[in-house]
């Protein structure tokens, strides 16, 4: 699925945000032009009872302050998009995308924009000081408006806390507010951030009307959930690192339908008080999703919540609303870049492994070209099990996966496993073969367990294809795979590759 690549996007939109900074910084030397004119006129007209129309300088100046402001927002607008795309980044990463975690080109831009508000509000109080006050209320409220939501949205969490939030065990997370250097540079002392737990009903509340109030309680317990803010000159960041938090408890909300503790999304809400220009700014930042889970065996089903999320969620979303279908092909890319980042290897799936991968999640014999614009339910994933068998499709795929990380990355990554491939393929291929021709796929019948198939022929040619009972983890961690294929003698050529001793060799360990 071809896709313009992020740097050319990158590129693109740093061209459209500096082109509409110049554009601005340009009316904005109009309007200080004109401003000083107004200025001059009503100081001559103060002390020498003379001046010029000071009526056409203020339309002036009122008509050229107005394009600003349209040029301000236009500016802000972009600069927030940025920053809602550089959080989907973030997320995305949770599911093993490339991500670069810099801020210092989004602070610039949040700083830049900072700076126009401080002049706009400088010519407004100069010309008041003069004794003029032309400018519109509503012109006022807008600033007001805007410079508060720069402000509050300078603030995010940018080292999330894991997803998957086990209680009683210590996590860590960090937030960053892009404008303290401006904010908070001359503060006495410097503000505390707060860290609660809340409910995905109290993120939505919070989503439709921010609180103007601190947070006083929330959905469970955090000891060490309070930190202060920090220069670090070197990086020319403000932020705040939450080194040792727990989660003592959780209070477990309602739950909607069939809904299991394991798909119940929350979140941590980082909260602070911020002092400026006489006001009080009540800044919030919400981290990702989090399922909180209490004992080992809930990992694995709230990791699929998890990914389903990362991976489904768009922009802006009402916390913390996913679809309950998505097409197909989607979650193939899905699937992808989640092994691909849990293994660390480079050896991506194929579309011979989509086909297969579809079969098992859809019940049926399709090609992949049949069912890439299929949709695939979040019930189908991980709610109901597989056909004739006691485990959902997310819960045999993660076994897969951690079962290749842990020992069999290096044989996936110089393509030795054939790995999502049906029994019905296997006896496609391996049935015009050699003796002692084989291949090695992972179990469909057994979660986390690779089998070797291989072909045996007779005195007369006839074949017949045997798998050997698969390995698990717990057997791998006794013996090789390298070192179980050199045993079975019954295997000569690794199919499509050569003969098995040339193949494997690297990887015999024990004699």
């Amino acid at each position: 699925y071809p896709r313009l690549s992020a740097s050319f996007q990158a590129r693109q939109e740093e061209m459209m945000f500096q082109y509409r900074c110049n554009k601005l910084q340009h009316k904005m030397k109009q309007s200080s032009v004109a401003q000083q004119s107004l200025k001059v006129a009503l100081e001559n007209l103060k002390f020498h009872g003379q001046g010029q129309d000071l009526s056409a300088l203020q339309k002036q100046w009122v008509m050229l302050f107005e394009e600003s402001l349209k040029f301000l927002a236009n500016v802000q607008d972009q600069a927030l998009k940025i920053s809602s795309i550089w959080k989907r980044r973030q997320q995305m990463s949770g599911n093993g995308a490339p991500f670069d975690e810099n801020l210092l080109p989004l602070q610039d831009r949040f700083e830049f924009i900072f700076g126009i508000y401080e002049e706009l509000i400088r010519m407004i109080r100069e010309l008041n000081e003069a004794g003029q006050r032309a400018l519109p209320t509503e012109y006022l409220e807008q600033i007001s408006a805007g410079f508060t939501s720069l402000i509050k949205n300078s603030f995010l969490v940018d080292k999330q806390p894991p997803q998957v939030l086990k209680t009683q065990t210590k996590f860590q997370a960090s937030v960053n507010f892009m404008l303290g250097s401006k904010i908070l540079s001359g503060a006495s002392k410097l503000p505390v951030i707060r860290a609660h737990i809340v409910t995905e009903k109290k993120a939505q509340d919070l989503f439709v009307a921010p609180s103007t109030e601190p947070l006083n309680d929330g959905a469970g317990e955090i000891e060490n959930g309070r930190s202060v803010f920090e220069f670090t000159q070197a990086t020319r960041t403000c932020g705040a690192v939450f080194k040792n938090m727990l989660l003592k408890k959780i209070k477990r909300c309602e739950r909607k339908g069939s809904e299991s503790v394991t798909e119940e999304k929350c979140a941590i809400l980082f909260t602070a008080d911020i002092n400026f220009s006489g006001s009080t700014h009540v800044i919030q930042a919400l981290s990702l999703p989090v399922v909180v889970i209490v004992h080992g065996n809930q990992d694995n089903n709230a990791k699929a919540t998890i990914l389903w999320d990362n991976a489904f969620s768009e922009i802006g979303r009402r916390p913390f609303y996913v679809e309950e279908k998505v097409p197909w092909k989607k979650m193939c890319q899905t699937l992808n870049m989640k092994f691909m980042a849990e293994v660390g290897t480079k050896q991506e799936l194929i579309p011979m492994h989509y086909r297969f991968l579809a079969q098992k999640i859809f019940g049926d014999n399709g090609s992949y070209d049949d069912v890439k614009d299929r949709m695939v339910s979040w019930t189908q994933f991980n709610k109901e099990p597989l056909r004739e068998r006691n485990f959902t499709f997310w819960q045999w795929f993660d076994g897969v996966v951690d079962l290749t990380k842990k020992h069999l990355k290096d044989y996936w990554s110089d393509g030795l496993i054939l790995g999502f491939v049906s029994k019905q393929y296997v006896h496609t291929i391996l049935g015009k073969a050699p003796n002692g021709t084989f291949l090695l796929r992972f179990s469909d019948s057994e979660i986390g367990g690779i089998t070797i198939a291989h072909i045996v022929r007779g005195d007369d040619g006839s074949g017949q294809i045997q798998n050997i009972q698969p390995f698990t983890a717990k057997d791998l961690q006794i013996l090789s795979l390298g070192d179980r294929v050199r045993d079975l003698k019954q295997l000569k050529f690794l199919f499509d590759k050569g003969e098995k001793d040339a193949i494997f060799e690297k990887y015999y360990k024990s004699m």
